[in-house]
Order: C-alpha cells, then sequence, then structure tokens
C-alpha cells in the first residue's frame, strides 16, 4: 500500500506537470489509457483467480499467494508507466527531443477490458498447471493434482457368514459353529486414482489379491465325503478333539471399481468417502488345514489343496471411510462362497467383512 501511495503522489506530480507544461492533449489521453489499460489488465486477471477459487480448481493459499503476486505485477506496470510519463515530460521541455514520442496502444478503454479478458481466458488454466507464484517462499502453490498410483493392504474380520432369507435380504447364518468366524486380507497389487474433471470426485481402480479363511472353530471340521453318493460340503462335529487350526482358505485375483469422494488438492488428505463394485476369479486351489493333537504322533496338521467347490467367481459391493491414508472398508460378496452351479450339497453362504486398511505410493 505504501508503494501504491508513492506511485499515486509520482503521478499526481507527473499530471500536474503535464498540464502546466504542455498543451498536448493526446499526451494525457494517451497516459490516462495506459493507466486503464493496466487496471483492466489486473482486473481480468484477479477475475480469473477468484473463478478458478470459488470453481475448486485451486486452493484458498494458491487464490492468496496469485492475488499477491497480481498485485506485484500491477505496481510495476504502473512504475513503468510513471517513469515514460516522466520521460515524455522532459522530452516535452527539450527543444532536441523532437516531435517523436513513443506512444502505447490507443485502444479505446472502453474496450479494453473486454480485450484484456479475451486475451486472458487461458489464465485459469494456466494459473493450475504453472509452478509456484514468485512470492509463495513456503511452497503454499502445488500444482493441483489429478491422478496418482499406490498400493495398499486391508486386514478384515467377521464372526460369521451371511445368508439370504425368505425376502432376498442378507442375514447371518448359521453355518458356522460358534467359535467360528472369518477373516480377510486384501492386497491392493497396484490401484490408480483419477479426478473426474475439475470435482472432488475421483476414480479408482487396480488389481486386488483377495483372501478369504473361514475358521471352524475348535471341535469342527469340513469334509466332502460325509454321505457316499452325495456329493456336496459338510461340517462334522467332534468334541473327541480339540483343533487349534481347522480352516478353509481361498483367494481371488480381484479388479476393484471405486468412486472417491475428496475435496483435498492430491485426494489422499483429509476425509474421503468411497464406494463401488468388485469381481474377481479363483486363483489357485483352495485349502484346508487341520491341526490337532494326536495321541501317537503328538501334533499332527494336515494340508489339503483342493477346489472343495468354491466359487470360481466373486463379486460384490463395497463401502469406505477414510482420513488420509488409513480407511475402513465394508464388503459384501453378491456371490456364494460355494459354487451354485453344481448340483451338490452345499450351504448358501456369503462373505462379509469389516476390514481397517492404509495405502502407500
Amino acid at each position: 500500500m505504501k508503494r501504491l501511495a508513492t506511485l499515486a503522489s509520482f503521478f499526481f506530480l507527473a499530471l500536474t506537470s503535464f498540464a502546466q507544461t504542455t498543451d498536448d492533449g493526446e499526451a494525457k489521453v494517451h497516459l490516462f489509457a495506459n493507466i486503464e489499460n493496466a487496471y483492466y489488465s489486473y482486473q481480468a486477471r484477479l477475475d480469473i483467480v477468484n473463478e478458478a477459487l470459488e470453481a475448486g480448481a485451486i486452493t484458498e493459499d494458491s487464490a492468496q499467494a496469485w492475488k499477491l503476486q497480481l498485485m506485484e505485477n500491477f505496481q510495476e506496470r504502473l512504475m513503468e508507466i510513471a517513469v515514460d510519463a516522466g520521460d515524455q515530460l522532459w522530452a516535452a521541455n527539450d527543444e532536441d527531443a523532437g516531435d517523436e514520442v513513443s506512444i502505447e496502444s490507443k485502444e479505446d478503454t472502453a474496450s479494453a477490458y473486454a480485450a484484456v479478458r479475451e486475451a486472458n481466458k487461458a489464465q485459469g488454466e494456466w494459473i493450475e498447471q504453472v509452478g509456484e507464484p514468485e512470492n509463495d517462499p513456503k511452497g503454499r502453490w502445488k500444482k493441483r493434482k489429478r491422478k496418482f498410483t499406490g498400493s495398499g493392504i486391508n486386514i478384515g474380520y467377521a464372526p460369521y457368514l451371511m445368508a439370504l432369507d425368505a425376502n432376498q435380504e442378507f442375514v447371518p447364518s448359521d453355518f458356522l459353529p460358534e467359535t467360528g468366524s472369518v477373516s480377510t486380507v486384501s492386497w491392493d497389487v497396484f490401484f490408480h486414482q483419477r479426478r473426474l474433471g475439475r470435482t472432488p470426485l475421483w476414480m479408482r481402480s487396480g488389481l486386488t489379491w483377495d483372501f478369504y479363511t473361514v475358521d471352524f472353530g475348535t471341535h469342527t471340521y469340513l469334509t466332502t465325503d460325509l454321505i457316499p453318493g452325495a456329493n456336496g460340503i459338510y461340517l462334522v462335529e467332534d468334541p473327541s478333539i480339540t483343533f487349534r487350526n481347522s480352516t478353509l482358505s481361498t483367494s481371488y485375483l480381484t479388479v476393484p471399481l471405486w468412486f472417491y469422494l475428496n475435496g483435498s488438492r492430491t485426494g489422499r488428505k483429509g476425509l474421503s468417502a468411497a464406494a463401488g463394485f468388485y469381481g474377481g476369479i479363483r486363483a489357485g486351489a483352495t485349502t484346508r488345514t487341520l491341526r490337532y493333537m494326536d495321541s501317537n504322533n503328538g501334533w499332527t496338521r494336515e494340508r489339503v489343496n483342493s477346489r472343495y467347490y468354491t466359487n470360481p467367481v466373486s463379486a460384490g459391493v463395497q463401502l469406505r471411510v477414510g482420513y488420509k491414508k488409513f480407511h475402513l472398508t465394508a464388503r459384501q460378496s453378491l456371490t456364494p462362497l460355494f459354487n451354485p452351479r453344481l448340483d451338490i450339497v452345499r450351504p448358501d453362504v456369503y462373505v462379509a467383512s469389516l476390514a481397517l486398511g492404509w495405502d502407500w505410493e
């Protein structure tokens, strides 16, 4: 402001001198025109910064940094005009200076604003893409991120499997014993997250490896040959044996599709919410693991790799809330755990889980 006051004083003295020393009205008209054009140019760029801020293309800190930069440029332009006015003043009093005076554009000031505004239509995009303003030493201005990539891990748990009732609504299933449970691990091998236009909405996809482990408790195990001639999945309860492990594990290579809502510049700051779908195919063989104490052999571990009639495909819906790189994910499978296309005895159960996870670059 002090610099603007100094410039105003300089202009007042310059204009007074012009009025007292010269009758050349054209020179005074062009002096005023140059000042007005400089102001309209400054105002046009300021309007674009304000529009970018309102549209969410830049942050509040970035807008303030750009406004300071534009004010400095405006002051420098006024100083240049003031110096030119002084040079013209001395040239008018110098008989050897001649009649030629360097005069800037004679544009009509009424159309100056529109012309400058048109010439700077690309300023908004430019503000978003170029580096920091010169007067932003703290680095508050950064390019607004359009996309990023990374990996992640999610560790989940569910106390039971789900089933569909008569109304086709998911309810807890009684397939698992009371001591049974389900655990999940989802490894995001990679993901790509991209901003949709200039909105706070992002789309995310990639490749995920999902692992499901069904724990049948301490006195129950799974078998496929309980009844001769009737293929299917059966649970056998044997109170005489205490299992340290009695599990069925399978995995799927999955392609998730997320729609994220995050208003930060990078897409990875503050709170976020997401919803989406996933679909995948079974990877490798399903594994049944038993570990128990045998009176003859001590601790015995049985590990059998087979399909165990598990579903070759997996699909479902997912919801997520997060803060920075950490998130809580809820998943509900829409495909049953065991293959529904086979004519077998099987439980109609679905995996639902709640998982805590985090991302990294």
